[in-house]
């Protein structure tokens, strides 16, 4: 399956909810096993929120490994490889590392009680 991502979410890819459009544009293609490429061709700015919800829910469910090999992310320009990067990172340590998550959980309670 192939996604351009710029006509589904536009040129910037910042929001939670355009990741969330992204990611389940092609989740049920994902679940049945087919390879998945997202072609960020013509797109231009982009924050870790968006990567957190377009791919890294996905580690919730699926090993990085199996991410790596099932998800193809092409013409992605430079501006969006540090937020996927970490997008994914983090998100690996959240799903499988409990003390991290239990730390993570703790601090946006906080903050949202602040809010």
């Amino acid at each position: 399956m192939n996604v351009n991502v710029q006509p589904l979410v536009g040129a910037v890819c910042m929001t939670f909810e355009d990741g969330a459009k992204l990611h389940d544009s092609y989740r049920p293609a994902f679940n049945r096993g087919e390879m998945v490429t997202l072609d960020f061709a013509d797109t231009r700015i982009f924050v870790s929120r968006f990567f957190n919800a377009a791919i890294g829910q996905l580690l919730k469910d699926y090993p990085v490994d199996v991410v790596r090999q099932r998800l193809q992310i092409v013409n992605l320009p430079p501006a969006g490889i540090a937020p996927l990067r970490n997008s994914i990172e983090n998100a690996q340590r959240y799903f499988h590392d409990p003390s991290f998550q239990a730390s993570l959980d703790r601090v946006l309670e906080a903050q949202a009680a602040e809010a």
